[in-house]
């Protein structure tokens, strides 16, 4: 299980590097294809840095969470609207997005701080902690019923982006994100109800299907968004060349 979060996050930061490497031109739908990419690495690289016990004998340093996952389905939710050339819907959502990872960042700043000063008592911090992730799982399945809604329902208004794009890893993206939220709920549940099953070993399937996302997501969009946009600009001298003549 350390191997693969360490191998997954490690992975998904060389692929972060060798993207912008690679394009000279950093497009939006690259930007936040990396940022999705980036947010994950970070948790899976949180998530082995709390197994492997790598940190300071401070209790605020052993148990201070950073709330990556609050930014994972936003920044692929991003990338489909600039995939899809529909900008002007990026604004609001983002900046709720950033609120949310802000506000809950802040409350458990206060709240471990707390705890480690002697303020609070450790059991509130981990009642927190449920109740944060429960939150957070309800705020992306709200974002990811977007990206359902956009990934199904956009390409059946623009029949013509079919012409130059399936669309076909898309709708196998979200069907592995589809999973992912059930391996989460389910996580959010054994946490919250159950005496015997309780974090880090409840998150251990999440975790796999997560660091498999990075490899399958991370390739699929860009190396799709580069043919994409291969087949526009080719599209469109080919329209210039039938309009001249």
């Amino acid at each position: 299980m350390n191997f693969l979060l360490i191998a997954g996050a490690t992975h998904g930061f060389i692929f972060n590097v060798a993207t912008f490497l690679y394009r000279r031109r950093i497009e939006m739908p690259v930007v936040f294809l990396n940022l999705f990419v980036f947010f994950l690495s970070l948790n899976n690289l949180q998530s082995w840095l709390l197994a492997k016990g790598y940190g300071t004998t401070l209790f605020f340093a052993q148990h201070f969470i950073f709330p990556w996952y609050v930014m994972i389905v936003p920044m692929f939710y991003a990338f489909l609207i600039y995939y899809f050339g529909l900008e002007k819907r990026c604004a609001t959502f983002l900046g709720l997005s950033k609120g949310v990872f802000i506000g809950e960042f802040l409350v458990q700043l206060v709240i471990s701080y707390g705890v480690d000063v002697g303020v609070f008592n450790a059991r509130i911090l981990t009642t927190y902690v449920a109740f944060e992730d429960a939150i957070t799982l309800g705020y992306s399945i709200f974002i990811f019923t977007k990206v359902v809604v956009l990934a199904f329902r956009y390409p059946k208004r623009n029949p013509a982006i079919l012409k130059i794009d399936n669309l076909k890893w898309i709708k196998r993206t979200v069907v592995w994100g589809g999973l992912i939220f059930a391996l989460w709920t389910v996580a959010v549940l054994l946490n919250i109800f159950s005496d015997v099953m309780k974090a880090p070993y409840s998150y251990y399937p999440l975790r796999i299907a997560s660091s498999i996302l990075i490899y399958w997501t991370g390739y699929q969009a860009f190396f799709r968004y580069m043919v994409y946009k291969d087949q526009v600009i080719l599209r469109r001298e080919q329209e210039k060349k039938t309009a001249g003549y």
